[in-house]
């Protein structure tokens, strides 16, 4: 609900929305002499996250059994396989950090050849 600044009236804001669209007068719900900044909320915040496509041939049978489980836990299979592998990046990292490897900058990883076997460490942002 809201009210005017005298307190006398109420309307919904979907009554504002429509006065709005139709080119009403609304002064008397905001307080323009007394204009307060309101931050967002932390964790209102959106990261944007880069992502990149790659191509992946697997077995049918695999493609399969990973529909069956995406199936059985209600989720595509995107985001499952994305669990899947930052879920194996994350043990890879710290199984790196208990053996005293220096873990991979994505940088280095990137300039690293392809046989690699060091993990780049991966916040779950880039995951997604």
């Amino acid at each position: 609900m809201i009210v005017s600044q005298d307190g006398t009236r109420r309307i919904t804001a979907e009554e504002l929305d429509e006065r709005f669209d139709n080119g009403e007068e609304l002064d008397e719900f905001f307080d323009t002499e007394h204009p307060r900044r309101i931050e967002p909320d932390s964790d209102a915040i959106f990261t944007v996250t880069l992502t990149k496509k790659i191509n992946l041939d697997l077995p049918l049978d695999m493609v399969e059994q990973i529909d069956a489980q995406a199936r059985r836990i209600g989720q595509p299979r995107q985001s499952l396989l994305r669990t899947w592998i930052w879920e194996r990046l994350r043990r890879e990292q710290e199984l790196d950090l208990r053996l005293g490897v220096s873990p991979m900058t994505c940088r280095q990883s990137a300039a690293a050849p392809e046989s690699a076997t060091a993990s780049a460490p991966v916040t779950p942002a880039q995951a997604m």
